[in-house]
């Protein structure tokens, strides 16, 4: 039997640092704590814009070479047209390619894993139908490149969700194959210096001790359901003058959702964009410094602010239904309401206005929902060792 700790494995994804977001997150957490045991690297990309030191990380990093795309945001990574990174991954002896992205490094990896006689895996991170709807405005564009992906999962040894709904929503791409669900996790534990951090926070936000603080946090697009936050908070703000809100993160359509904010017309510092916060100690403060993480995104999977939230005793409000609620249990280890701003208006008030509740869903979130990156990992590098062990039976006997 392979043992998992001594598992050599490559994860591949067609975004990485200075760029970050979940996917972003879990291929880091993974190759940083494989690395500990055995040996993981990281295949991606050049950055789009400026550069980022790379020998700062604990594993190494291949950053093929790239064209710019017109989206403002992203490269095209051509693995395919670079030899270098084959002759990196013939010399680094890997049991196992893992992609997190169905597009060129996941291609990539896919069939380059069969040249060198290795299964590969990959995991479906996104909708990625809505993406290109969003991107490109065209449901025919969006059909087609669905079509290409659900091929590429086929392509693969084994598929790979971050939760039921997420696979549920590949199935309804049309891929009818066994699909593993694996937990994201987290990095975050509570510090030993919550007062501090919350008070930095504070102060540097000019956030209100003697208010009910609400947070968002991710990026700045429509898609994430942020026109229904602002909304609620609307009807929050004409009921009471107890509730502040507060933005963190930078997005294509912050222009966009500051000036429908502005429309509004909120009081003065009732809602607040503070921009992105790179800084993880400062990220902890403004959780700690929260009440409640309002996050009704349909959009996202398995959104790791809730575990981030989570792990500081900070609940989330989530959409009933949503991918992102599966994480939680409602009134036990977080809320959800539907989707509409009158049902999320009338939760908030009950989240408040119910003795004991915020406290008693707060300690079952920081509890059971705030699963680790040192919790998820090991089950991923014996999922590994399985895979490998099937792969190795049925080509090589």
């Amino acid at each position: 039997m392979t043992e998992p700790k001594m598992i050599r494995s490559a994860q591949f994804n067609d975004t990485y640092f200075p760029m970050v977001d979940g996917v972003v997150q879990t291929v880091h957490n993974y190759a940083e704590i494989m690395n500990k045991s055995s040996y993981s690297c990281v295949v991606t990309s050049r950055p789009l814009k400026g550069t980022y030191d790379d020998s700062e990380l604990s594993y190494e990093v291949f950053r093929t070479s790239s064209l710019k795309l017109p989206i403002a945001e992203y490269s095209t990574p051509t693995p395919k047209f670079d030899v270098k990174v084959r002759q990196f991954l013939q010399n680094r002896k890997l049991d196992i390619f893992h992609a997190h992205s169905p597009f060129f490094e996941g291609s990539f990896a896919s069939s380059y894993a069969k040249k060198l006689g290795i299964p590969s895996v990959a995991t479906f991170h996104s909708k990625y139908y809505d993406d290109v709807v969003n991107i490109t405005g065209s449901k025919t564009i969006a059909k087609i490149v669905v079509s290409r992906i659900v091929s590429f999962y086929r392509s693969v040894d084994s598929v790979w969700a971050c939760s039921e709904g997420t696979a549920d929503t590949l199935r309804s791409y049309g891929y009818r194959g066994n699909i593993l669900v694996m937990d994201n996790g987290t990095t975050y534990e509570m510090p030993s210096n919550p007062d501090e951090l919350r008070a930095k926070a504070e102060a540097a936000f000019k956030i209100p001790k003697d208010k009910r603080i609400i947070l968002f946090v991710g990026h700045l697009i429509w898609h994430k359901n942020i026109k229904l936050i602002l909304d609620t908070f609307k009807l929050l703000e004409e009921h009471s003058e107890d509730y502040r809100l507060f933005f963190v993160g930078n997005g294509y359509d912050g222009e966009a959702i500051r000036k429908y904010a502005d429309e509004l017309n909120f009081k003065d510092g009732h809602v607040n964009f503070v921009g992105k916060i790179a800084d993880r100690e400062v990220l902890k403060g403004m959780y700690l410094s929260a009440d409640l993480l309002f996050f009704p995104s349909v959009y996202d999977n398995s959104p790791l602010v809730v575990r981030e939230a989570a792990s500081m005793g900070v609940p989330s409000l989530l959409t009933k239904g949503s991918n992102s609620a599966e994480a939680i249990i409602h009134n036990e280890t977080g809320f959800a309401a539907e989707e509409n701003k009158v049902a999320m208006f009338r939760e908030i008030l009950r989240i408040f206005g119910t003795p004991g509740l915020l406290e008693k869903v707060s300690d079952g979130a920081q509890k059971h929902v705030a699963k680790t990156w040192n919790e998820i990992v090991p089950k991923v590098l014996e999922a590994y060792a399985e895979i490998i062990e099937r792969y190795n039976f049925e080509h090589k006997n």
